[in-house]
């Protein structure tokens, strides 16, 4: 039962923040088809920061700690792509993204590649050796349930958004720019800007949300 219990929660943390980037970006007035490719590129990049700094010797809370930011950046490098190509391009927004997702996927296999020195997709410590990655360390016990780190960020990540989107200026504008852009932008706000932020907080949550998996 604990073994369950502990996969529902870290799988539900994973939809969970996958999910609030898709809010930030739909409520912007872009549809984010490319959550799949910024989840694909946030876990690439999370893979290699672990196995970087393990390599170097970085403290345990330390490397949880910058494994996310990692993530979480190069999911946002990633999602200025379909920020680009949808609002200043004015490109289909399905089109565009469903293009992403498949970059994504042939973009990580070739850097995987590219690291392991041979064939193999599948990222390891140590090529000669085939040492396997170890997740272990993202883990902590709370009795008999084992928990990992990223259901706890989830669940800041879910209260951080309900402020944001309905508690501030910031979301008040994010969610007029998707509901009627003509009226936000007629009282002064930047569609274009507010639209970029939104696609770039949907590539943030997408790219640790990626990690998490």
């Amino acid at each position: 039962m604990w073994l369950l219990l502990k996969y529902t929660l870290l799988y539900a943390s994973v939809l969970a923040m996958v999910a609030l980037g898709g809010m930030f970006s739909e409520r912007s007035g872009v549809i984010n088809i490319a959550l799949e490719g910024i989840m694909i590129v946030g876990g690439l990049m999370g893979v290699i920061m672990i196995n970087l700094l393990n390599a170097w010797g970085v403290p345990v809370f330390l490397g949880i700690i910058l494994t996310i930011l990692v993530a979480g950046i190069a999911g946002m490098v990633y999602s200025s792509l379909l920020a680009f190509s949808a609002v200043n391009l004015k490109a289909d927004q399905t089109i565009g993204g469903t293009a992403l997702n498949l970059l994504a996927t042939a973009l990580a296999v070739v850097v995987a590649k590219r690291i392991n020195g041979n064939d193999s997709p599948k990222i390891v410590y140590n090529a000669t050796t085939n040492a396997n990655l170890n997740n272990l360390d993202f883990s902590f016990d709370v009795g008999p349930l084992s928990l990992n780190w990223f259901v706890i960020v989830a669940i800041i990540a879910v209260v951080i958004s309900w402020f944001v989107l309905y508690k501030t200026r910031f979301g008040m504008r994010l969610m007029a720019c998707g509901e009627h852009p003509q009226a936000a932008a007629s009282v002064g706000i930047n569609v274009y800007k507010m639209r970029w932020a939104g696609v770039l907080l949907s590539g943030l949550l997408g790219g640790i949300g990626g990690a998490a998996y």
